[in-house]
């Protein structure tokens, strides 16, 4: 670049303003920054830094659960080793457990998968609690949430109905 840039004046500008200059150094230091903006995303997204990745940690509960749509609005909970009902969940209730599960559903659909693989809920060792979809390797960190949300499903892990 030679010299400053020079902007023609709108149509109808005040007559007798002084022209709109940019100076070089601006525009060259702007042009760095997104240069550099872009740079560490492109490097972030290539190395991984910056990147939020749960640790694996051993298993302290697992339960493989089912859950079955009754009309009116209810939601049965099955256990899927013994085929037995974990829980009855009422119509209007566990908002949190039907969005989470409303997530889940809504990416087997997506990928065609049916209803036949069933739910993991699982408790770490960390104290983690997750909802994991095997069929679609997407999970849900209840824990993250707070201590009503993980109650709700800390009750279907460890107790029957």
């Amino acid at each position: 670049m030679s010299g400053p840039i020079h902007f023609e004046q709108e149509p109808g500008a005040r007559a007798g303003a002084p022209p709109l200059i940019v100076p070089t150094p601006a525009l060259v230091m702007a042009g760095a920054l997104i240069v550099f903006v872009f740079g560490l995303a492109i490097s972030a997204k290539l190395f991984g830094f910056g990147a939020f990745r749960e640790t694996t940690t051993a298993v302290l509960a697992e339960r493989a659960l089912r859950f079955v749509d009754v009309p009116g609005g209810a939601i049965t909970v099955m256990d899927a080793t013994t085929n037995t009902v974990a829980a009855e969940l009422g119509p209007n209730s566990n908002n949190f457990l039907r969005g989470a599960m409303r997530a889940l559903t809504r990416a087997r659909r997506m990928a065609s998968i049916g209803p036949d693989v069933p739910f993991r809920l699982v408790r770490y060792v960390d104290g983690r609690l997750v909802l994991h979809d095997p069929a679609t390797k997407q999970s849900v960190t209840v824990t993250s949430f707070g201590p009503t949300q993980v109650e709700s499903f800390d009750r279907l892990l460890m107790h029957t109905k």
